[in-house]
């Protein structure tokens, strides 16, 4: 009798603790609902027609694995890329020239931010260069606080024995969850934040004044 009151006993025990398990909080964090990523704002410049006969149009490739125009290792990898919830590139082309505007967009602040972290450290790493040809490249920085949350200007030269020295100018800001870019390449004989670093910087400008 004794043992079949313990048997009993054990089993409604069981019952219990199954209850209580099931009805228990699961430890662990709280899941995260996925932010809102507004729709992209136009760039500046978007679907300009040229006015010169030099230039192209201003074209726009919506294309989300495009890579970044700042590539100063040849190639550059950014880990971030794969993170991208919206990018966009406009651009025209002319003699000797390039103009564009990247955004990209990502889930949040913290991961735009290491974006511009990435961009940093590989300019830091790649400042100077030289490809198998014999080709050089240098590159300097100049950071920029008020420019939106935060960000730096850069300037390049490239200079290859069988070509006219080239170079980049390019300004890159960050806006909360979005990364812009404005680049322009051209005839540049030295790396210096100059005129035309100045001019891409205007474009950044524009881009955070139609937020």
């Amino acid at each position: 009798m004794r043992t079949s009151r313990a048997v009993v006993a054990l089993v409604v025990l069981l019952v219990l603790a199954s209850c209580a398990a099931r009805a228990a909080p699961v430890s662990g964090p709280a899941p995260t609902s996925t932010p809102t990523v507004p729709d992209m704002p136009p760039l500046p410049d978007e679907g300009r027609r040229s006015t010169v006969v030099e230039f192209t149009d201003w074209i726009t490739d919506p294309a989300l694995d495009r890579p970044w125009l700042l590539d100063p290792c040849l190639p550059t990898a950014y880990p971030t890329d794969r993170q991208r919830v919206g990018f966009r590139t406009v651009s025209r082309e002319g003699p000797e020239a390039f103009d564009a505007r990247q955004l990209g967009v990502y889930p949040t602040a913290d991961v735009a931010a290491e974006v511009l972290a990435g961009f940093r450290r590989v300019l830091a790493a790649c400042r100077t260069g030289q490809l198998p040809g014999g080709a050089r490249w240098t590159w300097v920085t100049a950071e920029t606080p008020d420019l939106g949350d935060e960000g730096f200007l850069a300037a390049s030269t490239f200079v290859a024995p069988e070509y006219a020295s080239n170079g980049a100018r390019i300004a890159v800001t960050r806006a909360g969850n979005a990364v812009f870019l404005a680049h322009a390449t051209g005839e540049y004989y030295t790396a210096e934040i100059d005129d035309g670093a100045q001019a891409v910087r205007e474009v950044a400008e524009r881009f955070l004044d139609s937020l």
